[in-house]
């Protein structure tokens, strides 16, 4: 188990059938979003410099239980996500649960 404490701004969790290729593709998608310090960017030809905050999306696992849990929350707040790995892709971490700050 991994966590990532940071300042949750909200989930989403949808589901539907994408007409976007021509061809009907059913689609499914569940992601919380934080916030977290703004990064600047530099190299031989760009030099672009922020601060403030950046909006960042991480997944979440496809369920309706694990949502709930999030439609219960009054945003913003510091939250310690819990994650594991994806089941369909283990190479990348999902959100499972959240434990407060």
């Amino acid at each position: 188990m991994t966590t990532l404490t940071v300042m949750v701004i909200g989930a989403v969790l949808g589901s539907g059938v994408s007409k976007k290729s021509g061809s009907p593709k059913p689609y499914q998608m569940a992601n919380i979003s934080y916030l977290a310090p703004a990064e600047g960017f530099m190299n031989d030809d760009h030099n672009i410099q922020r601060c403030g905050m950046d909006v960042k999306q991480i997944p979440m696992v496809f369920d309706n239980n694990v949502y709930a849990q999030f439609a219960r929350v009054e945003y913003p707040v510091q939250l310690q996500l819990i994650l594991e790995p994806d089941p369909k892709n283990p190479t990348r971490n999902v959100v499972v649960d959240f434990a407060d700050a």
